[in-house]
């Protein structure tokens, strides 16, 4: 929280997500030595993280003071979806002790894009392979994602960009994901081919679809 508020006025998803989602673990890990963070998110949140912060990167720049030494020491960030996943330090298990984490120093930042593979937009092309081209480009295939629903696996294709979806699952059947309806699952085509009957580029011709 400290890095992210000093970091506010350039970053200022690093504190969003930090307000949206919990800390639930804390490990240490031995090659490279440091400290791995895990959070968590109610599946809500999960849909925007995965919207919103599809973001990863190394960041350098960060600097902590050093008890020992009495000099800051720069520190070697990880970030995944823009929430800090991993600090790469010696001694990691006394990292609270070594520093004084309340003495943060911001020199040049420097960050280092990561590209991340989308293990469900393989699953999204495979179950889209009879596809063409120009039918695909109608889709948000690029920012695919997976949704559990009563034990059911759905994989994003259409982002309604208002917490609901068009998904399809593994067998091709697509459907209408509505998070505030009392039905939220609704098949409404048996497959792609049948889906692109109804759909054109146009959101706004799925509309009725959604709120049904």
């Amino acid at each position: 929280m400290k890095i992210a508020e000093l970091l506010n006025n350039e970053f200022p998803e690093f504190k969003k997500v930090i307000e949206i989602s919990n800390l639930s673990g804390i490990h240490f890990t031995v090659k490279p030595q440091g400290i791995y963070l895990n959070r968590s998110y109610s599946p809500k949140v999960f849909e925007e993280i995965r919207r919103n912060h599809n973001t990863s990167f190394h960041l350098n720049g960060i600097l902590v003071f050093e008890k020992k030494s009495k000099k800051h020491i720069p520190l070697k960030l990880h970030y995944f979806h823009n929430s800090l996943t991993s600090i790469n330090i010696d001694d990691p298990k006394n990292f609270h002790r070594n520093f004084d984490l309340n003495n943060i120093k911001i020199e040049e930042i420097e960050i280092g894009y990561l590209k991340i593979q989308n293990s469900d937009k393989e699953i999204v092309l495979k179950v889209l392979k009879n596809s063409n081209e120009e039918k695909l480009n109608l889709l948000d295939v690029e920012n695919a994602f997976e949704i559990e629903i009563d034990e059911k696996l759905f994989y994003t294709i259409l982002d309604m960009e208002d917490g609901n979806y068009i998904a399809v699952d593994k067998q091709g059947k697509v459907y209408r994901l509505n998070h505030d309806h009392k039905e939220r699952v609704i098949k409404i085509a048996e497959n792609p081919n049948d889906f692109f009957k109804i759909y054109n580029g146009q959101k706004s011709e799925l509309e009725n679809i959604m709120n049904e």
